[in-house]
């Protein structure tokens, strides 16, 4: 084509389609900026009424014995797992907490095998409707993989494409108790080797 059109002919054939180009995506755009916003009604990952960020294992527990949850005797240490019934919470019936040594919340999951639709659609709505579109992935009626990511370190992870639908709550950076006030001799010790 090149070879049978001159040069002036070339360039603005190569004006126009860019300029096409331009122009489809500023309609394209448009029509995104005039979707109504979706409310948001939470900035912080919740659970149970309590927010995630530095939960304590003792506030924690205190809520779930409130809501009458016992845990099962667990073998392993900083593991806690609960039945929420029969029923569950639209159909997710376990729930697992994962405590790290300052007896502080790293992780809780809810998990079940869902095979009720209007079930695994409402708890994906319910998130939703909550914090708004997720921070990664997607959540279509309901259904999708998504992550909702938290100024203060906090995420919810969504998994409701198949029947084993899972929500799991995570402060990645849960709160430790430090050892502040202690002096460690064998570090300043090393120390003043290395400044010798």
């Amino acid at each position: 084509m090149k070879a049978f059109l001159s040069k002036c002919q070339y360039l603005k054939i190569i004006f126009i389609t860019l300029t096409l180009n331009f122009l489809q995506s500023e309609v394209a755009l448009a029509e995104v900026e005039d979707l109504p916003e979706l409310k948001v009604y939470s900035q912080h990952a919740e659970l149970f009424g309590l927010k995630i960020n530095d939960l304590s294992q003792a506030d924690f527990e205190k809520q779930l014995d409130a809501m009458g949850l016992r845990s099962y005797p667990s073998f392993r240490k900083g593991i806690a797992s609960y039945s929420l019934g029969e029923e569950g919470i639209l159909g997710v019936r376990a729930l697992t907490v994962i405590y790290n040594k300052s007896k502080f919340v790293e992780k809780i999951s809810l998990a079940g095998v869902v095979k009720d639709n209007e079930k695994r659609k409402a708890l994906g709505n319910l998130l939703i409707n909550k914090y708004g579109i997720p921070t990664v992935g997607f959540v279509n009626q309901g259904f999708g993989r998504a992550q909702w990511l938290f100024a203060d370190g906090t995420l919810i992870e969504l998994h409701n494409t198949t029947f084993d639908v899972s929500v799991a709550y995570v402060d990645r950076s849960p709160k430790i108790h430090s050892l502040s006030g202690q002096i460690d001799v064998e570090s300043l010790q090393r120390k003043n080797r290395i400044s010798r």
